[in-house]
């Protein structure tokens, strides 16, 4: 595991460039959807709050834009590029709510704005079923997460997003 001060690499492989990005502001509930997400063989970055996530898809976004500053690759070649292929985030975030996170994410330019958003609660789903909708979150699921239900879930969005 490599830590750093705003976000944390787990599971990472070499072979692997893809990554599902947690972002939760409870350690034990981001550390059980870390552990849940590697045992299905995803690598993960983490983040404790939205701000914080915002800051490290921008970088990864730079990231990939200096990559392909003198390419002629179109968007569809970067978003097979983007590191993140998935966000998983909790919903009730400090700083910036996970909803006004999904919100900024939808409101960046592709391949950015096209990575699938799954929002985690505990909370009875009808309560954030529109919130969802009008916040560009494509799919929630309850907590506490159930293998299953998170393996297909993240199976359908990241194949989804393969393009």
């Amino acid at each position: 595991m490599i830590q750093t001060a705003d976000y944390r690499l787990e599971n990472a492989s070499q072979d692997n460039n893809k990554f599902i990005l947690c972002v939760d502001d409870d350690p034990i509930s981001l550390e059980n959807t870390l552990q849940q997400v590697a045992k299905l063989g995803y690598s993960t970055i983490s983040a404790t709050n939205g701000q914080e996530a915002i800051k490290l898809i921008d970088s990864e976004f730079k990231l990939l834009k200096n990559t392909f500053s003198n390419s002629s690759n179109s968007d569809v070649d970067q978003v097979k590029t983007t590191r993140i292929s998935l966000i998983l985030t909790e919903y009730n975030l400090p700083i910036i709510s996970g909803f006004d996170f999904a919100r900024a994410i939808r409101t960046t330019s592709p391949p950015i704005s096209n990575i699938p958003i799954i929002a985690l609660t505990a909370l009875p789903m009808e309560e954030i079923q529109n919130k969802c909708i009008d916040s560009g979150i494509n799919d929630y699921l309850s907590k506490p997460l159930k293998v299953y239900e998170l393996e297909k879930t993240l199976i359908k969005w990241v194949n989804e997003n393969k393009q």
